[in-house]
């Protein structure tokens, strides 16, 4: 049975049209196939780049032929798990913005673009939704596992949103992100749910929400109703 079924894509939908400020999500179903609504808007990235600077920094050390010695596994969970901004910058001045459009192309992402600071990147719910769909694809070389671990080992203060509402039995590997804009209150959460052989893919970003909270409800609520 394909998952989610329509009736909660259209519930999500309606409850999206619903909110203040900007909604957008994205889904691919357990058969592989994609819907949404507004999934090709664009948005300042926030914090769910860092699953792209990830991948690009494992990209890097199989290139290079290095090992992932116990200074980068630091700066790659601290970037991860608690979502350090300091981290995440240390690791883009190594991979930069090639590495960026490296990761994107080969998650097939159509919106993507980054220019001069990760903080700058904008995405696409369809993008991101791809990104997490594609994941054993994206994330590539000898630590995939490690990297893999992290995004299911998100600190308890930002495991909102979807994995709050995730149907018991999944896994998640996920990230947020969160920032002010000049339209208000900017909150995104990325994600990908496995059990047994069964896998969706969803990425949720809003703009102009009036709070964090409301737009962390947003995202809560779009995806109970997936």
């Amino acid at each position: 049975r394909r998952f989610p079924r329509a009736r909660g894509i259209a519930a999500a939908r309606r409850y999206a049209r619903s909110r203040d400020g900007l909604v957008s999500f994205a889904v691919v179903d357990s058969r592989g196939r994609s819907d949404g609504l507004a999934a090709a808007r664009r948005y300042v990235s926030a914090s769910v780049v860092k699953v792209m600077l990830l991948a690009a920094e494992l990209d890097r050390l199989r290139a290079a032929g290095l090992p992932l010695d116990p200074g980068t596994r630091r700066l790659l969970s601290a970037m991860i798990t608690y979502s350090d901004n300091g981290a995440a910058d240390s690791i883009y001045y190594r991979v930069g913005d090639g590495g960026l459009f490296a990761v994107a192309r080969r998650a097939r992402m159509r919106d993507f673009t980054v220019s001069g600071y990760w903080a700058n990147a904008e995405i696409s719910a369809r993008d991101m939704a791809g990104l997490m769909d594609g994941l054993d694809r994206v994330l590539v070389g000898p630590h995939t596992d490690f990297a893999a671990g992290l995004l299911a080992a998100i600190v308890p203060a930002q495991r909102w949103g979807i994995p709050a509402v995730a149907p018991e039995g999944w896994g998640v590997r996920f990230k947020g992100g969160w920032r002010g804009t000049e339209r208000g209150q900017l909150v995104h959460q990325i994600a990908r749910l496995e059990r047994g052989r069964r896998e969706i893919a969803l990425a949720v970003l809003t703009d102009g929400q009036p709070t964090m909270a409301y737009g962390i409800e947003t995202v809560r609520e779009v995806a109970e109703r997936l």
